[in-house]
């Protein structure tokens, strides 16, 4: 009696062990080889879920400190900053780690916060989606207020441009002309993935939050066609980058699952183009 208590105790452990691994491969090892579309969709969001540890706001900023460094761009270990970054030249401002922080700003390069790609007030705010590092990140306040809650899309005429080419303007994609914010390119990738992620992440939860341009709705679509179309658009243009992937292993050591849409772009395809 007492070797099958221990027995069980031990497998328990491996167990536990096993799961809350940060390693691509034993991380995803338990995922169905057979499943596609939204049945793996549900699948994969089963395995987020249960691996998400939960941090908090505070924690956020004392991530991006390692998460969120520049190290591939200009390799000064600045604030990797989306809304900021010039990949082809001279960043037009810096972020000292940990140093202007905000929530009160004047012009562009005052400081940097948090910018929740998928607009936090649609979900109340609430936890634990308000502090997910997988889609929220440190951008400057300036151009984070800017962004606001606008869709991301691609501009026609620009009503208002960022010292990095980041644009606000009406949209020029087909299926949607309200207004929406336009990343540079260098990051159009970064951000589908990321929304992407959000989608799987939270499909339970998706059906109770507020409407929203981007949204349909539904917990297995999640966004709307001209929505998703732009999303998987922008992140065959764009592959994954380095700066993503030790984005990706060191949030992971935080908060304990991944962004998958990085370790295994393919997958995107896998659940929306094959519906």
């Amino acid at each position: 009696m007492k070797i099958t208590h221990i027995t069980t105790f031990l497998i328990f452990i491996t167990s536990t062990a096993f799961a809350s691994t940060c390693d691509q491969t034993q991380f995803y090892s338990r995922l169905s080889k057979h499943a596609s579309g939204y049945e793996f969709k549900s699948e994969l969001s089963s395995l987020l879920r249960r691996e998400h540890r939960s941090i908090s706001y505070d924690d956020l900023l004392k991530a991006y400190r390692s998460t969120d460094l520049d190290t591939t761009y200009d390799g000064d270990r600045t604030i990797m900053d989306m809304y900021s970054e010039n990949p082809n030249g001279k960043d037009p401002y810096r972020f000292q780690p940990g140093r202007r922080t905000c929530g009160q700003y004047k012009g562009e390069g005052d400081c940097y916060n948090r910018e929740h790609l998928f607009p936090q007030g649609l979900f109340n705010k609430r936890r634990p989606m308000k502090t997910d590092i997988f889609h929220v990140y440190p951008t400057d306040g300036k151009v984070n207020g800017h962004r606001g809650y606008y869709p991301f899309g691609e501009v026609g005429d620009a009503s208002w441009t960022s010292k990095n080419g980041s644009k606000v303007g009406r949209s020029s994609t087909s299926g949607y002309r309200g207004r929406v914010f336009e990343p540079i390119d260098e990051f159009k990738g970064d951000i589908a993935r990321a929304m992407l992620y959000f989608a799987v992440r939270y499909e339970a939860e998706i059906p109770r939050f507020k409407n929203n341009p981007m949204t349909n709705g539904s917990r297995e679509q999640t966004y709307s066609t001209w929505f998703i179309k732009l999303l998987l658009k922008w992140h065959k243009q764009d592959p994954v980058s380095e700066h993503e992937r030790r984005r990706n292993d060191i949030a992971c050591e935080y908060q304990k699952n991944r962004n998958p849409f990085i370790d295994h772009p393919e997958w995107a395809m896998a659940i929306w183009e094959v519906q």
